[in-house]
């Protein structure tokens, strides 16, 4: 078993289950399929994800935010109210002026119509602004539209969906700044308006060079028209992981790609447990979320192979803990059936998977058993109670 060793309540969970406000809504586990990117592609903390209603791009840090391309989209007033929740619209996709509907909780960042554009910041800098402002992309589940992938506004979506790293590490916010303003004002102003970038010359143009650089490949497309027939999820997916490279440390981004997020699911109150890949040891994962959740991290499972996941309860006043999920688990996991003697289990407080041929479950089922162990179907009995109602 991983570490020690490495749960189940109800056959199925509720996807959207609450904790106790629609503003905690937590992020899913993601039911569609992901794309694996081919042997000799860089390494990328995004993913895009195929289900039957859309495919769209998360990071692996932060796999509640979604990030939707679809080309020419255009949102009026009247057809926002069909959006969900959280949703941001980037650059022009809201065809009106740029808003701020908390009360909705639907945004648009954008520098197009409805605004006097010579003194409007541009959609990049409009989304450091929101960061800077508390914008709550930590809870529930956000979905980002954007209509036509330029750097503006992919920057913009980079931006947010790195949100956790920028906010928690101001050293980290301040050196990417320089790249945004300069991004901006190209953006908004042209290429004649250096000064109001604010920089001396020669960090002007050092910006401008990386600039340069990831617009290469968007003006080579353009060059060859084939704007019109690339699949802008896949470029979109490329240029986020080359602004990644550009804009973190090497040392940090290493860091990042260690550990991905796959998903999370809410236990009681607005604690988190947490579904992690890396082959990082459970200590040091743990370090890692820590700073990332704080205290509303609860559980970990890490999946370290595909047969050895390891279990940890990092919060210890939880109303149970492990070995409620051992026994969940060893009575769902096809492997410990097949050999009674090869089981889960560990301590309270960390456990994991049977030390011998490991687990035969999938790791986002034993994420599920977690719930469903912690919480005691609580989730499922008040999405009965609230379909009673509404019925």
């Amino acid at each position: 078993m991983a570490e020690e060793q490495s749960v189940t309540g109800e056959d199925t969970l509720e996807r959207r289950a609450t904790t106790g406000s629609a503003e905690h809504n937590a992020p899913v586990i993601e039911e569609g399929t992901e794309t694996t990117p081919p042997a000799g592609v860089r390494p990328s903390r995004y993913r895009r994800v195929s289900t039957e209603m859309s495919d769209y791009l998360v990071c692996a840090d932060v796999p509640h935010v979604h990030l939707q391309i679809e080309r020419g989209l255009v949102v009026e007033e009247l057809g926002r109210k069909k959006y969900p929740r959280q949703t941001v619209f980037l650059d022009g996709v809201f065809s009106g002026a740029p808003f701020l509907d908390n009360e909705a909780r639907q945004y648009s960042l954008d520098h197009h119509a409805g605004c006097v554009r010579p003194f409007t910041l541009a959609t990049c800098e409009q989304a450091a602004v929101m960061l800077l402002q508390g914008l709550p992309l930590e809870t529930g589940e956000w979905k980002l539209h954007i209509n036509d992938p330029d750097l503006d506004a992919v920057l913009a979506a980079w931006l947010l969906l790195n949100h956790v790293e920028l906010r928690h590490d101001p050293a980290l916010f301040r050196a990417v700044m320089p790249f945004v303003r300069v991004e901006g004002v190209i953006d908004a102003h042209g290429l004649d308006r250096s000064l109001l970038a604010g920089l001396p010359a020669g960090d002007y143009e050092r910006q401008k060079a990386r600039i340069d650089i990831l617009m290469g490949e968007e003006r080579r497309i353009k060059a060859e028209h084939r704007w019109q027939e690339i699949d802008l999820l896949d470029y979109t997916h490329d240029l986020l992981g080359r602004l990644d490279e550009q804009l973190y440390p090497a040392r940090y981004l290493s860091d990042l790609q260690e550990i991905s997020e796959i998903a999370q699911v809410p236990l009681a109150g607005e604690r988190l447990a947490v579904l992690c890949r890396s082959q990082q040891g459970i200590y040091a994962v743990e370090t890692h979320l820590k700073k990332r959740y704080e205290k509303n991290l609860a559980v970990i499972v890490l999946e370290q192979s595909p047969k050895t996941v390891t279990l940890r309860q990092t919060d210890p006043f939880l109303p149970k803990n492990l070995e409620a999920v051992y026994e969940q688990l060893n009575k769902r996991d096809p492997a410990t059936q097949a050999n009674p003697d090869h089981k889960w289990g560990g301590s309270a407080e960390i456990g994991g998977s049977p030390r011998e041929g490991g687990t035969d479950l999938p790791p986002e089922d034993i994420l599920r058993v977690v719930q469903a162990a912690y919480t005691g179907g609580w989730l499922r009995r008040m999405m009965r109670k609230i379909t009673s109602i509404g019925g």
